[in-house]
């Protein structure tokens, strides 16, 4: 599970051979929420909707890269 980024007390992961949709998982202190990489969507938990924006956010602007990762890590 390598954190892809960290920023602003919000910690960015990605699972190895996570399930479908393409998503990341983001922490807050106790607070996770799933953030699907298309579109930004919430797939589950919650965040604050500040922490949320600046999630979806790195989300928008690294799109590819994600998707990248996503398939290499074997993601389903």
């Amino acid at each position: 599970m390598p954190r892809l980024a960290s920023f602003d007390g919000v910690d960015i992961y990605m699972y190895f051979k996570d399930h479908a949709p393409p998503h990341v998982h983001a922490f807050h202190g106790d607070e996770e929420v799933l953030v699907v990489i298309r579109d930004g969507s919430v797939y589950a938990g919650a965040l604050s909707s500040n922490k949320l924006g600046l999630v979806r956010d790195y989300v928008a602007a690294n799109v590819e890269a994600l998707l990248a990762r996503w398939a290499a890590f074997g993601g389903g």
